[in-house]
């Protein structure tokens, strides 16, 4: 497993490993839809030897697998296809971005498995091994070394495994430290900017306090809010922080407006990253208003777009914004052509959120970047920054490093009458006596199920199976 921070050229060093042992092929890459082109025109730039020919984009579940000697296709398409893949033995496998096998219980995991049972070599790519929590990690580890211990000893030992009348609970984190000799011992290589890239520009983040008088919240959030401030249980707290989540976008529209078409102002390339549609359209308006010309990628657009968007953002100085949705645009992409990257809404999972950061951080990036997370108060960023930061700190117990700590980021706050970070970033238990604005709060929340919670968040079924909705 190549465990290497994003930016560190993990694309090239797959690529070198497989070309050493080409006597083993075919090869397959099997990586997320999005990127399966980035990887044709990587083995052109860093296998010229290797002719155009040998390369086989599956693109369709009903395409046929020649005798290719590459063939490159996408996680739900190897599910989809899987007869047809079954019928080819591939000798080395790369499995791109391979933290979206985190579940064995996923088809993508079981299909994966599947291909990689015949294969003498196996290379795991991910910048993110564990988005949340150690027990992610048991997959990969299953993948790359065959007869490793089972998924039961392995949550004991590594995530403080707990039997309950429900079966066995994995959330925790146990022996983090011998875990991570294990990793760095038997198959995981993982190297920081921090540890080998001396003269890389720094990263500078900044929290950005949205002006409270933009931020339109109404009756319905206040009682969410106040709602999550009082004794539920995690079920309950889990449906009220997705519906606030949902309800937030719209109240932080103004607000977000008014600041990206301040910034277009500079008349400099920057990143802007959105979730839902509602924020990405206010964007794209305010660019519009000013005459910015601007890409947008979202989960909408084909992957042959895609690339043709991102060659004219790096390539054209006219083009001085790219909007882009942070679940579908937050790996396998290069966009150093900007060093400043603005999150105008925040997302539960710190991994998606520092792999989006490292589009912009990465190898051909010659300037310090700058990284703006917009916080808007009153709304669900007031729960879910804290919880970012939690499961942060679980992750660089093990070595994987996640740094998106409040600790070393700047505050700007866009009015000062606002209060100030240590008022924001508490959050205030109930008190024992209730107010008769309490009162009002109805004691049952609606449950949501799974379909509910992919309409509410807009994210596909990937997206959504990589999102940690056990550990709010």
């Amino acid at each position: 497993m190549i465990a290497d921070d994003m930016g560190l050229g993990k694309t090239i060093q797959a690529l070198g490993i497989a070309h050493y042992y080409k006597e083993s092929w075919p090869l397959l890459i099997v990586t997320p839809s999005s990127v399966r082109y980035q990887w044709s025109a990587a083995i052109c730039k860093f296998l010229p030897s290797v002719p155009v020919h040998y390369i086989n984009q599956f693109e369709h579940a009903k395409d046929r697998i020649e005798d290719d000697k590459i063939t490159i296709t996408s996680y739900d398409l190897l599910v989809r296809a899987e007869n047809t893949f079954a019928k080819h033995i591939y000798g080395f496998v790369i499995l791109d971005e391979s933290h979206v096998l985190k579940s064995n219980k996923t088809a993508r995991f079981q299909a994966a498995s599947r291909i990689c049972t015949h294969a003498r070599h196996i290379v795991l790519l991910t910048g993110t091994p564990a988005l949340s929590r150690p027990i992610e990690l048991y997959t990969q580890i299953s993948l790359a070394i065959p007869r490793f211990m089972s998924y039961e000893d392995y949550g004991i030992r590594y995530c403080a495994g707990q039997r309950s009348a429900y079966g066995w609970d994995f959330l925790g984190s146990s022996n983090s430290q011998e875990l991570q000799v294990l990793l760095k011992s038997n198959c995981m290589i993982r190297r920081l900017k921090a540890d080998v890239l001396n003269q890389m520009p720094s990263k500078i983040r900044e929290v950005i306090i949205l002006d409270s008088g933009l931020v339109k919240t109404d009756k319905q959030m206040r009682k969410m809010s106040q709602q999550l401030q009082t004794n539920i249980s995690a079920l309950e707290r889990h449906n009220a922080l997705i519906q606030y989540y949902s309800q937030s976008s719209c109240a932080r529209v103004k607000a977000v407006r008014n600041y990206v078409t301040n910034l277009f102002e500079n008349k400099k390339k920057c990143i802007l990253y959105g979730h839902h549609q509602i924020i990405l359209d206010a964007i794209c308006e305010a660019a519009e208003s000013v005459d910015i010309s601007y890409i947008r990628i979202d989960g909408k657009t084909s992957s042959e777009q895609r690339q043709l968007l991102i060659d004219k953002f790096q390539e054209c100085d006219e083009c001085l914004a790219a909007v882009l949705s942070i679940t579908a645009v937050n790996a396998g992409v290069t966009l150093t052509a900007a060093n400043l990257v603005v999150f105008t809404e925040l997302f539960w999972n710190p991994g998606i959120l520092s792999q989006a950061e490292d589009r912009v951080h990465r190898i051909g990036q010659n300037n310090t970047v700058t990284i703006q997370y917009l916080i808007a108060q009153n709304t669900a960023d007031d729960y879910i920054w804290p919880l970012l930061n939690k499961k942060k700190d679980i992750l660089n117990a093990v070595g994987l490093k996640q740094d998106l700590s409040i600790n070393n980021i700047d505050i700007v706050v866009q009015n000062n009458k606002q209060r100030d970070l240590t008022s924001f970033f508490s959050i205030s238990s109930s008190s024992g006596s209730q107010s008769q604005h309490d009162m009002e709060i109805s004691p049952a929340i609606p449950e949501v199920s799974p379909s509910n919670i992919k309409e509410l968040l807009e994210v596909d079924d990937e997206c959504f199976d990589s999102c940690d909705w056990d550990n709010m």
